[in-house]
């Protein structure tokens, strides 16, 4: 009998357990970028406050134990890695204006090794990466950055080894992306939390929660487009649905764009009202460094555009 009991209590304790754990807040899941705190890779004696937008490699800023074909093989890759950070656009040109990604390849190397049954391929990357442009930034590695790969198979499959070209690409742009990682924003996934109280703020809380957001959104867009709303709970919900828009709902980043300013807005006139909250001055600081970086995004693809197109068709006259 009392073994009985035990577990019947055991079931009961198990049960309040798990319902304390569902009564968490609930929210919308959206996408956050911060400041990458990661400084391991490279020190700077000067560093640039407003990040690095634009930056030069080419053949030339390239060095060290390599070819002439791998100091371009390597600066493209390099290029490659800048441009998909979303926020540094590598430039052709050399150019006082931008800083220098200068790389001092130690070793690049790529060996086979076989044996009756198996075959091995080992790459290995070491360099020394730094990035100048005078009186402004001054990042150097203290240590060379080292990246190994190992890839094995049987021998009767030595076709599904990757080429010796394609380890090499691997190497160059984690090395690349470790170096410059501090300079690029982290992105998450977080839980942005709901508010209740009231009719409005509850109804969009509930479509919130539903996964509704576009319907949460247009139930209370009107009252909160108001200028006379005083309502902090119903502005800051109403900018967490539409930031849960721009990140499930928009397929092109200038819709995202368009979306997260609003939802700026919201949560800084929620902010405004209830300074004492917290997650309504988290949600407006971290969504207005997300226009930001995704203003300086735009901007630079622009201005590299720009610039690119004048070299290819310069002017014909002066």
């Amino acid at each position: 009998m009392k073994r009985y009991a035990f577990i019947a209590l055991l079931g009961f304790s198990s049960l309040l357990f798990t319902s304390c754990l569902t009564t968490s807040k609930k929210g919308a899941l959206v996408k956050v970028y911060r400041p990458n705190a990661e400084t391991a890779s490279l020190n700077c004696s000067t560093a640039a406050n407003e990040g690095v937008h634009f930056m030069y490699v080419g053949p030339e800023t390239i060095k060290g134990r390599v070819n002439k074909w791998e100091k371009k093989m390597i600066a493209q890759y390099a290029r490659a890695v800048l441009n998909e950070s979303r926020i540094i656009n590598s430039f052709g040109i050399d150019d006082a204006e931008y800083p220098n990604l200068s790389i001092d390849v130690l070793n690049l190397e790529v060996t086979t090794k076989k044996t009756q049954y198996r075959i091995s391929k080992e790459g290995t990357f070491s360099v020394n990466i730094n990035i100048r442009q005078a009186g402004i930034i001054d990042c150097a590695t203290t240590d060379p950055i080292s990246i190994t790969k190992h890839y094995e198979t049987a021998a009767y499959k030595s076709d599904n080894l990757q080429s010796d070209q394609k380890i090499k690409e691997t190497m160059i742009k984690q090395a690349v992306r470790r170096a410059i990682r501090q300079f690029v924003p982290v992105k998450s996934n977080v839980l942005r939390p709901v508010k209740t109280g009231g009719d409005l703020v509850d109804k969009a809380a509930l479509m919130i929660d539903a996964g509704n957001c576009r319907g949460a959104y247009e139930a209370i867009v009107s009252a909160v487009n108001n200028p006379n709303c005083k309502d902090a709970e119903l502005l800051y919900n109403a900018g967490v649905a539409v930031e849960c828009m721009a990140w499930n709902g928009a397929y092109k980043s200038n819709d995202r764009t368009v979306y997260l300013q609003k939802a700026k807005e919201h949560y800084h006139r929620a902010a405004m009202m209830n300074p004492g909250d917290a997650d309504m001055q988290k949600a407006s600081k971290e969504v207005t460094y997300e226009v930001d970086i995704d203003i300086i995004a735009t901007e630079s693809g622009a201005k590299i555009k720009e610039e690119m197109e004048e070299l290819i068709n310069p002017p014909k006259s002066y």
